[in-house]
C-alpha cells in the first residue's frame, strides 16, 4: 500500500516514454521513509547481527566487523610516565541484514545507495574498547564527529574520530640509542569470539596521516597483528597496531653526549696546571665534577627509575668516574709534590752537612800538608847538621841526595835494629845526642830520622810518606805509630817536634764522588719519566696521556656495542 503522499509525487516524475524524473526533495522524503521502515518495530538494537556475513557460510556464525584506522596526529611520548597521546579516526564495518533496503520493490527503482544516519543510538554497533587506554575523549566541536552510514544492502560504516593518551611500556635499556614499541589493542569488552570477532580490512588498515612530525621521535613504521586474549571469562577477540618509534638521537647528541664530553675534556686541563697552583686546580675540578653531577640530575629527572642501567647510564657514569678520578689526580700530585718538597729539603741539609764537612777535610788536607812540609824541611836540614856533626867524609854526599827522602822511626827501633856503630865506639848503642828518650811511652812517641847511609827513600814514597794521612797510605799504612816526631842533634839538645794531632785528628774520608750513587739500569720508559724532577710532574705526565687513551677506548667501545646492535623490539 503505497502512501497517498507519496502516490502524487509518483505520478509527478513519470516524463515522456516512461522515464523516471527525480524532483527536488524525493530522494529526502525516501529516505526518511526507509529510515522509518528499517528502523521500526521490528529492529531491536540490543541483538547483535546474524552471522550470514561469516566467510564459512553458517548462518549462526559470529558478527564479523572489519576494522581500519587512520591516525591523525601523535602529539606527544612521554618517557616518564610511559605513554603516548594520539588522535585517530576508527572505523568499523559490518553487516546487519535487518538493514538491508535495496531489495525493497517500492525503491529499488531509485538511485539510494546509501543513508547517512545523524542518531547513533538506535542502532547496534559493536563493544569495542581500548585496552591500553588511560584518557580518552570524542570530538564534539561543532558537532560530535560521528559517521554512522547503512548501505542498501545492509552493511553499516561506523567512524568516530577520538582522543587517546595510550600507555607505552618501553624498555630503555639502549636509552637514548632506542627503539619503541607503542601499541593500540582494540578488542571486545563483553562478546565473547564465538559472537563477535574483529578483523582488519583487507586494502589499508592502518592509514598515517602525512607528514606525522614528532619533536623526539620518528614513526619508522607501523604493523597490524591480532591479540585476542583469553580470561578466565572466555576468549575476546582482540586488534593491535604496533607503532615502530625510532628516538631521534640528534636531540640527545648535542644536549647530552657533546656536553659530558666537554666537561671531562675541561677535567683534564688541571694536568697541565702547575702543581702548585692549588686553588685553580682545585676549583675546576670541583666546579667540573659539580656540573656533571647536575647534568646527570637532569638526565635522571626526565627518565622513570628503572631497575636496569640504561645506556645514557653508563655513559654519565663513566664520564662522572673520569672527571672524578681528574680530581683525585689532583690530589695525588698535591701529596706527592709535598713529599717532593720535603725529600728536597732533606737533600738540601744532608749537602749543606757533606759541604760543611768537606771544607773541613779541605781545611785539615791543608795544614797536614803545611805540616809535612815544614817537617821535610827541618828533617832534611837536621840530615845535613848530622852529616856535618859526625864528618864522614861519604855521608854527606849521601845524605845530601837523600836530603828529601829522609825516613822517621822511633829511638828503639834504632837502638834494637840498627848495627852501625858511633865513631866513639859504643858499641850497638847510638850516641847520647842522637836517643830520644821516652817520658810517656802511652801519650806520646818520639821518633828520630835515620841517616842515608842506613835507608833511603825514593821522591814518591817521601810525598806518600808525608802527605797521605793515617787512614790511607801514611804512616799509619806503613805500620809506623802516629805519634809525635822528634830528631836529636849533635847532643846539644835541639828538637824539632810535629805533634801527631793535627796529622791524627785531620781524618783523610770518602771524597765527594765516592758519595754519588751509581747509575740505575732503568728501561726506556723509566729514562723517559726521568727527565721530569719530581713526582708530581710525572704523575700528571702520565696522566695526560693515559685519561685520553683510556676515554677514546671506552668510546669505542661504547658506540661498537650501542651502535652496531641488532634490534630486539619487544612486543607488548
Amino acid at each position: 500500500m503505497v502512501p497517498s503522499s507519496l502516490r502524487s509525487t509518483m505520478a509527478s516524475t513519470i516524463g515522456h516514454h516512461g522515464a523516471i524524473v527525480k524532483p527536488q526533495g524525493l530522494n529526502r522524503e525516501l529516505e526518511k521513509q526507509i529510515v522509518d521502515k528499517i528502523l521500526g518495530e521490528g529492529y531491536d538494537k540490543r541483538i547483535r547481527p546474524s552471522g550470514i556475513n561469516n566467510k564459512t557460510g553458517q548462518n549462526d556464525g559470529p558478527a564479523v566487523v572489519r576494522v581500519n584506522t587512520l591516525i591523525r596526529s601523535i602529539s606527544k611520548i612521554d618517557d616518564v610516565t610511559m605513554e603516548y597521546s594520539v588522535q585517530l579516526s576508527l572505523r568499523q564495518e559490518w553487516t546487519d541484514e535487518r538493514l538491508a533496503f535495496n531489495k525493497m520493490a517500492l525503491y529499488k527503482n531509485y538511485n539510494i545507495n546509501s543513508i547517512t544516519l545523524t542518531e547513533q543510538e538506535r542502532l547496534w554497533k559493536p563493544d569495542l574498547f581500548f585496552r591500553n587506554e588511560k584518557e580518552g575523549h570524542f570530538h564534539k566541536i561543532i558537532m560530535p564527529n560521528v559517521l554512522l552510514r547503512i548501505n542498501g544492502d545492509g552493511a553499516v560504516l561506523y567512524s568516530i574520530r577520538i582522543s587517546l593518551v595510550l600507555a607505552c611500556p618501553m624498555d630503555l635499556k639502549y636509552y637514548p640509542l632506542d627503539k619503541q614499541n607503542c601499541t593500540i589493542e582494540m578488542a571486545s569488552y563483553g562478546y565473547l569470539e564465538d559472537d563477535l570477532k574483529f578483523i582488519w580490512k583487507e586494502k589499508n588498515p592502518v592509514q598515517i596521516n602525512q607528514p606525522l612530525t614528532l619533536p623526539r621521535f620518528t614513526l619508522e613504521t607501523s604493523r597490524t597483528d591480532f591479540c585476542t586474549s583469553r580470561t578466565a571469562t572466555g576468549a575476546y577477540s582482540c586488534l593491535r597496531v604496533d607503532l615502530i618509534f625510532k628516538r631521534e638521537f640528534s636531540y640527545y647528541l648535542i644536549q647530552i653526549y657533546i656536553p659530558c664530553c666537554m666537561l671531562v675534556i675541561v677535567s683534564w686541563v688541571s694536568f697541565w696546571l702547575d702543581p702548585n697552583a692549588i686553588p685553580a686546580r682545585v676549583s675546576l675540578g670541583v666546579t667540573t665534577l659539580l656540573t656533571m653531577a647536575t647534568q646527570i640530575s637532569g638526565i635522571n629527572a626526565s627518565l622513570p627509575p628503572v631497575s636496569y642501567t640504561k645506556a645514557i647510564d653508563v655513559w654519565t657514569g663513566v664520564c662522572l668516574t673520569f672527571v672524578f678520578g681528574a680530581l683525585l689526580e689532583f690530589a695525588l700530585v698535591n701529596y706527592a709534590s709535598r713529599s717532593d718538597a720535603h725529600a728536597r729539603m732533606q737533600q738540601l741539609r744532608q749537602e749543606e752537612v757533606l759541604r760543611a764537612r768537606e771544607q773541613n777535610l779541605q781545611q785539615r788536607r791543608q795544614m797536614a800538608a803545611l805540616a809535612a812540609q815544614q817537617h821535610q824541611q827541618q828533617a832534611a836540614s837536621m840530615v845535613q847538621h848530622s852529616a856535618a856533626h859526625y864528618g864522614a867524609p861519604n855521608y854527606a854526599q849521601k845524605s845530601k841526595a837523600a836530603q828529601p827522602n829522609g825516613l822517621l822511626l822511633p829511638n828503639g827501633a834504632i837502638n834494637s835494629q840498627s848495627p852501625q856503630r858511633a865513631p866513639n865506639g859504643t858499641g850497638n848503642n847510638a850516641p847520647p845526642n842522637q836517643l830520644a828518650n821516652s817520658t810517656n811511652s802511652n801519650q806520646q812517641q818520639q821518633y828520630t830520622i835515620i841517616g842515608p847511609g842506613e835507608h833511603q827513600l825514593n821522591g814518591a814514597e817521601t810525598k806518600q810518606l808525608l802527605s797521605s794521612g793515617p787512614g790511607a797510605n801514611g804512616l799509619g799504612a806503613m805500620g809506623l805509630p802516629t805519634g809525635n816526631f822528634q830528631f836529636n842533634g849533635n847532643g846539644k839538645g835541639k828538637q824539632c817536634e810535629i805533634h801527631h794531632s793535627v796529622l791524627h785528628s785531620s781524618s783523610f774520608g770518602p771524597t765527594s764522588s765516592s758519595t754519588a750513587t751509581p747509575e740505575k739500569r732503568v728501561n726506556f720508559c723509566r729514562a723517559w719519566l726521568n727527565k721530569f724532577p719530581t713526582r708530581s710532574k710525572r704523575i700528571d705526565v702520565i696522566s695526560r696521556i693515559c685519561f685520553p687513551k683510556v676515554f677514546a677506548l671506552f668510546n669505542l667501545i661504547y658506540w661498537t656495542v650501542y651502535l652496531f646492535r641488532e634490534d630486539d623490539i619487544i612486543h607488548a
